[in-house]
């Protein structure tokens, strides 16, 4: 299961904590429910974010080409020295 589905099934139970711990602050008289609601609309925003965030990671591992795979240590590209040029005499005279 990859993050975005759990993130999903986590919003309605965070927003139900929400709501109790705003229902607790304005029993408590720290904060009135009626003032809170930045804070819903922070929490909403920072849900969608998060949701966002989980599926564009979730995506872009999906969607990298084969190419980009590391190469094997074991292979012979490592191993195998690169080409050289053939011998050619440095004067310039005896190409003639």
């Amino acid at each position: 299961m990859n993050s975005w589905y759990q993130i999903r099934r986590l919003r309605g139970p965070a927003i139900l904590i929400l709501i109790g711990v705003l229902a607790l602050l304005d029993q408590w008289h720290i904060l009135s429910f009626g003032k809170s609601w930045p804070l819903r609309l922070i929490f909403a925003g920072l849900m969608t974010f998060a949701e966002r965030a989980a599926w564009a990671a979730d995506h872009a591992a999906q969607a990298q080409p084969p190419y980009a795979q590391p190469l094997d240590p074991q292979s012979t590209a490592w191993t195998q020295a690169p080409p050289q040029p053939p011998d050619t005499p440095l004067d310039p005279e005896s190409r003639r």
